[in-house]
């Protein structure tokens, strides 16, 4: 299955968006510093979301939008 854009909710593209960049190259640093289980808060003009460590990598969860 490909990811579209247009497709899916609002929430469900950023949840993807931070998944796919932080488990990428560049989120690289980021979950080598992280222990496994270990979570952190990443807050954005738009978005909170949590970032948790599991099995080696990141998981986002969105725990708050705005609706601007």
């Amino acid at each position: 299955m490909s990811i579209t854009r247009g497709h899916g909710s609002a929430a469900d593209r950023v949840v993807n968006r931070f998944t796919r960049y932080l488990n990428g190259p560049v989120g690289k640093t980021v979950l080598d510093n992280l222990e496994e289980g270990e979570n952190f808060i990443l807050q954005t003009s738009e978005h909170t979301l949590r970032v948790t460590k599991r099995m080696g990598r990141a998981v986002v969860e969105l725990l708050q939008m705005s609706l601007v």
